[in-house]
């Protein structure tokens, strides 16, 4: 075994955030690096405390006021300080960064991007708040995109082609739109709900469905939302609706066609014969219901914040020159970062979530907790999910997102086997690296087998009921892991162990293809598709049991163009490509060779989808181009 230094040092600046560890969610970076930062953090959150409950005298008041004026003012500036001295060598070298460790905060290129991006934003948004209605903001909006170089949403040119939002359109967009993880193929445990829908005759494209025997077939496909099925009046802000709909398709000649959908469990059913607005409002209940949980669970809680736990533990436990350290952390590169920001632009209180979407950011974020919660890892291995929800190609021929994905995960597994190989050439080799098993362990076993020093700690000197209020201190962990089920569930496999070269192989497989081709299929599609709210908006704002057209239901104007900022924001930037020789960094030639092998495949596979897209053009008027190896970043980074 090699000789590495260890990295304790870095053991000392990530730290897992302690708060909400009984809501059971995904492991987060405690966001104040080093002692100082969480001193500072104790401070803040004391000071904060006692003024809340009013336990200070005026003059004291005052103090603290002034006090936590500045913190926040000091944030703010160096926010605005980050930006304009980006190009300084001294400010990337990390000595100015407040909050994240070291080397982990946006570099300068990342940042001129970004504003590049936003001032894009700003002109399109200035012209959107001069149209009238919203229509007329969204086509100022995508003007001022196209002037500058940048797409008008996609699905926006096939809507405005066919006059709405078609059944074919419907259906396509369950397995080449922005959330193509939902669908799922009706299986033999579900008769009672299909022989429940078939009291009456349905008809797709003039031929009448039997739906048991259609079923039988394997010719029926469902898209439900359970995790969306529990929410109530109060969980729900003011004014906006999300429901819990299931939608029945078949697979005809064409594609996926909508044979029906019930708003709610045991409520009315509607289908394509129904009356036209009352089809439509379905349709979109559907699609919002579907952008929901896109949004929480299958983008941010399934990709970023699941991603997170690995990102920490890496540094946590491998040294820098460890070949598994130098073959993951580049895909992890401004996760922290983005995900540090998403706190502020997306969860925080009058941030993106609670402003757009139907249910509360306490609802919200409860869902995202229960979701990764009940995920298991293996689920994040592109193989098992798409068997487990039964879309095999001999069920469902064509399914974009599963076809290019697969040639991505192979080229990624290929990858990975070729490049650990050359360092492991035994399972003993793998159970005998105490920095594997150091890893495995800090995200598998149970975090009440863990130290608590896993977490930030306030100075010993500070008052022990000072540190008992700030809610900093941990005094009891629970027994959950922080990934569920990682790297599997078994009677033979200890929790948190590495047995063998080829379990190594695919848990580096499923990390690096979630942090770049399935955060790409899951991100990038957002504007085309959410960004023309009314293919799908963000909330409804007509009740569900409600007669009402279409445009009724969609957001007012200033909610319309709110939500084409957030999704052109979330996709707007494409930073460091996969497979990058300088973004990948290995200098060894063997490592090199490898490396050259996998970007030899990807562009292969690039050859492939484009020839794919091609033929999607052809025949539906658009292509899938998320997956292309030139289009997925090397990292979660936006």
């Amino acid at each position: 075994m090699a000789f590495y230094f260890p990295p304790t040092q870095a053991q000392g600046a990530y730290r897992y955030e302690s708060a909400g560890l009984e809501q059971q969610g995904p492991a987060r970076l405690f966001p104040f690096s080093g002692e100082d930062g969480w001193l500072r953090y104790g401070l803040l959150q004391w000071f904060r405390m006692v003024k809340e409950h009013g336990r200070v005298s005026e003059p004291l008041d005052l103090i603290l006021h002034q006090l936590m004026m500045a913190s926040d003012t000091l944030d703010n500036l160096w926010n605005q300080v980050g930006t304009l001295l980006a190009d300084w060598q001294v400010f990337q070298s990390g000595w100015f960064n407040l909050t994240l460790p070291p080397g982990e905060q946006f570099n300068s290129v990342y940042v001129g991007d970004r504003r590049n991006m936003g001032q894009i934003l700003l002109a399109a948004r200035e012209a959107a708040l001069t149209g009238m209605t919203a229509k007329d903001a969204r086509a100022n909006f995508y003007a001022v995109l196209e002037a500058r170089g940048r797409s008008r949403p996609k699905v926006s040119q096939i809507i405005e082609r066919d006059g709405m939002l078609s059944d074919r359109e419907f259906g396509r967009q369950r397995i080449a739109g922005t959330n193509p993880m939902m669908v799922r193929r009706a299986r033999e445990t579900e008769r009672d709900q299909i022989e429940s829908w078939a009291y009456q005759p349905y008809a797709v494209e003039g031929e009448t469905i039997n739906l048991p025997e259609a079923a039988a077939q394997n010719r029926l496909f469902i898209v439900d939302y359970p995790q969306l099925r529990d929410l109530t009046t109060a969980d729900l802000q003011v004014g906006r609706y999300v429901g819990s709909p299931q939608a029945l398709f078949y697979r005809a000649a064409r594609g996926l066609l909508p044979v029906l959908v019930q708003l709610e469990p045991g409520g009315k059913v509607f289908t394509p014969d129904s009356a036209p607005d009352d089809w439509m409002r379905a349709k979109l209940y559907t699609q919002t219901a579907d952008i929901t949980h896109h949004e929480l669970i299958d983008h941010l809680g399934n990709t970023h914040l699941a991603m997170e736990a690995f990102a920490i533990a890496t540094p946590r436990q491998l040294p820098t020159a460890h070949p598994f350290y130098r073959l993951l952390y580049p895909h992890f590169r401004f996760l922290l970062a983005i995900n540090t920001r998403g706190n502020q632009i997306l969860l925080a209180d009058d941030a993106a979530i609670e402003v757009l979407l139907a249910p509360t950011r306490e609802v919200s974020v409860g869902l995202i907790n229960q979701a990764y919660r009940r995920r298991p890892f293996a689920d994040y291995a592109l193989p098992h999910n798409i068997a487990s929800r039964g879309l095999e190609a001999e069920f469902l021929p064509e399914f974009p997102y599963r076809d290019d994905a697969q040639l991505v995960w192979t080229a990624i597994a290929n990858y990975t086997a070729a490049y650990l190989r050359r360092y492991y050439s035994s399972d003993q080799a793998v159970q005998h690296d105490p920095y594997l098993q150091a890893w495995a362990a800090e995200l598998g076993q149970p975090l009440n087998l863990r130290s608590t020093h896993e977490f930030p700690q306030l100075p010993h000197w500070l008052p022990a009921d000072l540190v008992a209020q700030t809610n900093i201190d941990v005094k009891e962990l629970p027994d959950y892991p922080r990934v569920p089920e990682f790297p599997v569930l078994s009677a033979n496999h200890a929790a948190g162990t590495l047995s063998s070269v080829q379990q190594l192989v695919d848990v580096a497989t499923q990390i690096i293809f979630t942090c770049t081709a399935q955060h790409a299929a899951v991100n990038f599609a957002q504007f085309d598709y959410a960004g023309y709210t009314p293919n799908m908006p963000l909330s409804t704002y007509i009740k569900p049991d409600i007669a009402a057209t279409a445009t009724d239901m969609l957001p007012p104007r200033e909610q319309d163009i709110k939500q084409m900022e957030l999704t052109f924001a979330l996709s707007g930037i494409k930073w460091g490509q996969l497979g990058n020789d300088d973004l990948i960094g290995f200098t060894e030639a063997g490592d090199r060779q490898v490396l050259q092998q996998f970007q030899a495949e990807l562009q292969s596979v690039e050859q492939t989808i484009q020839q794919r897209n091609r033929q999607r053009l052809d025949r539906d008027g658009i292509d899938y181009p998320y997956l292309l190896p030139s289009q997925i970043p090397n990292s979660i980074n936006i």
